[in-house]
């Protein structure tokens, strides 16, 4: 015991214990303390303390006496990678082949005979899927140009023989490729937007026309989207006409350039009747968006009643689109002369 009371733990004895250890240890790591005890004539409580102490001075010995290995260790600089820019990066990407059609302001009188042509051209061609711009009829019946109780307004068409010219149209049409063989879309134009607008300033007649124009479009199998809305495929966004800030249209005698100016994607779109196609260059290692506009669809050289006396400068036909990556990978015009020549 030393002054204070406390057992005291010679330093000799301790070493002893330390050297008779590794003797005294089982396979398993754990220590035959009676063993120990009878050999040094302690008690087992005394060589468990030992033992204990033992322990704590070589963690101690083995934490100061611990040197790391760094001798010719560099520091390694963190490595940046900056992924180059790849021009093939698309061609791994989905492509889609879209036969697109533009304008075609259906009404009754027309001659139809280029639906068949169209109809032959899908069936022949076999694309992914079929996409209407918009403005298929041209409903006249519902139009608001025209003073109430004119000459002009009393020669417009009644609302139901548009919807059965239609008719008369698409029998035509799919009469060469099956409803609901190839994915159709239509997305609706100001000319749909027209029965809108007649409901809503004759109340009585909500949902009542809008209802026939819908079904109409579902009796062949297309799906419909509504005027002013996107539908978007490979990232390409297809409306009829984009619109303004003010919800206007926007038009102009080269609307791609207004468009792509201010667009963040590509565009196919239609309404001004006149087929371009241009590719506008944005921030960014080659970046670039497309902006194609369809023209129309229209029996070669027709002009709409409303387009009297105005500027044209309209193309007739369709197109076959490949899409890929966000943009018009290829547009391919046919004429409607073309089709005539194909499949008349």
């Amino acid at each position: 015991m030393n002054a204070e009371g406390a057992t005291s733990t010679s330093p000799d004895l301790l070493l002893r214990v330390r050297q008779h250890v590794p003797e005294f240890t089982r396979l398993d790591g754990s220590r035959n303390i009676r063993g120990l005890a009878a050999t040094f004539g302690l008690s087992r409580a005394t060589i468990t303390r030992y033992l204990a102490k033992i322990d704590v001075e070589d963690a101690q010995a083995a934490q100061i006496n611990y040197t790391p290995d760094i001798d010719g260790i560099e520091e390694v600089k963190p490595r940046v990678r900056v992924r180059a820019y790849n021009v093939s990066v698309t061609k791994d990407l989905p492509v889609r082949r879209m036969v697109a059609i533009g304008d075609l302001h259906l009404k009754p009188g027309m001659d139809f005979e280029h639906m068949r042509w169209i109809g032959r051209y899908v069936a022949e061609t076999r694309p992914d899927n079929v996409l209407q711009i918009g403005d298929c009829f041209d409903f006249e019946s519902c139009e608001m140009h025209s003073a109430a109780g004119s000459a002009s307004q009393m020669k417009r068409p009644a609302f139901i023989d548009e919807i059965e010219a239609g008719q008369d149209a698409f029998d035509i049409y799919h009469s060469e490729i099956g409803a609901g063989e190839i994915p159709h879309d239509v997305i609706y134009g100001n000319h749909e937007y027209r029965v809108n607008r007649l409901e809503e300033l004759a109340p009585n007649l909500a949902g009542t026309l809008t209802l026939q124009v819908d079904q109409f479009f579902a009796r062949y199998r297309w799906k419909t989207t509504p005027y002013r809305h996107w539908l978007f495929f490979e990232g390409v966004g297809f409306t009829h006409v984009p619109m303004s800030i003010m919800q206007k249209p926007i038009g102009g005698r080269y609307p791609e350039n207004t468009i792509g100016n201010q667009a963040t994607h590509s565009i196919v779109f239609g309404h001004t009747h006149r087929n371009n196609n241009v590719t506008v260059p944005k921030i960014g290692i080659n970046n670039s968006i497309t902006i194609t506009n369809l023209g129309s669809a229209m029996p070669h050289g027709y002009t709409p009643k409303y387009t009297d006396g105005a500027t044209t400068g309209y193309t007739y036909g369709i197109h076959l689109l490949r899409l890929r990556g966000g943009r018009v990978e290829s547009d391919q015009f046919i004429s409607m002369l073309e089709l005539e020549e194909r499949y008349k």
